[in-house]
């Protein structure tokens, strides 16, 4: 049980870096602003983005309420990661509260059902005495989000995260995490929703990154290069994965 709990834990406490969402926002007066602040590490406009967010949509759309969601969801992550535990709390009522409107009118919407567990990941990280009770069924509205709907990106990730951090005697494998994340990225790419997309650059690195652990380091290093045509300024990947890769295969 134990061995469970720390594997939940370090789903939960990674879901920021690597959980995406599909690029349904191409038309936000917000996306540039959550793009800059993505590549360049400025978690604080995030911030920024939400407060103008709710200001200005009083009556939000099912697109809004799913954008807005989104920007609570990565914003959450951040500020558990700096130990800001009340304030993420105070947004994970929110976030979930619109989850659960969302999922009142369309009750088959996968993306909201892969939000839900997300959320429900957020609050173990807050309080994780609660892993053994909550993480099952955060992993639950997971795969109940791919069983609505095998194509939906969001859930296509999420799915992919939870073999990827999961341990082998629970069902975990990179490589099979790893299928997910290219199918993924591949439908991105034929939705032509690359351009200025964090999700998509979020989900390429994490490509990296597996197959870094798969010990296929060249193939990671095609993947980062790939990345940093895409967006050279990439904090992450430019200063962070790619000069350690590097130094690995110097070794």
């Amino acid at each position: 049980m134990e061995s469970m709990k720390k594997s939940v834990n370090r789903l939960i406490i990674t879901i920021f870096l690597f959980t995406l969402v599909p690029d349904i926002f191409a038309d936000s007066p917000y996306k540039k602003t959550i793009y800059n602040a993505f590549i360049n590490r400025e978690m604080h406009q995030w911030g920024t983005v939400i407060n103008l967010f709710e200001t200005n949509t009083p009556t939000p759309t099912l697109e809004q309420k799913l954008e807005l969601i989104n920007y609570y969801y990565g914003y959450i992550g951040y500020l558990i990661s700096k130990k800001e535990l009340k304030k993420a709390e105070s947004l994970v009522i929110k976030g979930e509260k619109i989850i659960n409107e969302v999922l009142k009118s369309y009750p088959k919407n996968a993306t909201a059902y892969s939000y839900k567990g997300s959320f429900i990941g957020y609050r173990i990280s807050i309080s994780k005495f609660k892993a053994l009770y909550l993480g099952p069924e955060s992993v639950a509205n997971v795969n109940k989000a791919f069983g609505l709907d095998p194509q939906n990106i969001q859930a296509i990730i999420d799915k992919g995260n939870i073999l990827f951090y999961s341990p082998g005697i629970f069902g975990g494998s990179i490589d099979e995490a790893l299928k997910f994340y290219i199918k993924g990225s591949k439908m991105i790419e034929k939705n032509k929703d690359t351009y200025q997309n964090w999700a998509y650059l979020n989900l390429l690195t994490m490509i990296g990154i597996s197959l870094e652990k798969k010990n296929k380091l060249e193939e990671a290093k095609l993947t980062y290069e790939k990345i940093l045509r895409i967006e050279p300024n990439f904090y992450w990947v430019k200063v962070e994965l790619y000069p350690g890769l590097l130094v690995k295969l110097k070794h």
